[in-house]
């Protein structure tokens, strides 16, 4: 019968336990990202896109540029 010898953790060689601990690092790096790039594109909707921003249209302003008259092309 074959047994595996049991490692405890404060035995691991430091270069595993080192592996593990730039996982955390990386998931905090990239939360941090994440919360950074969306506060941006909130930003952005709000200077941009917020509909205060957009131009008021109505059926008359629909009806008066569909009845102009249209600019005549250039002649080949």
């Amino acid at each position: 019968m074959c047994s595996k010898a049991f490692t405890p953790p404060s035995e691991i060689t430091p270069a595993a336990s080192a592996a593990s601990g730039a996982w955390p690092w990386l998931r905090r790096h990239l939360l941090l990202l994440i919360a950074i790039k969306l506060c941006l594109i909130a930003l952005l909707y709000v200077l941009f896109f917020k509909p205060a921003k957009r131009p008021a249209i109505d059926a008359g302003a629909v009806a008066r540029q569909l009845q102009s008259p249209s600019v005549p092309s250039s002649p080949r």
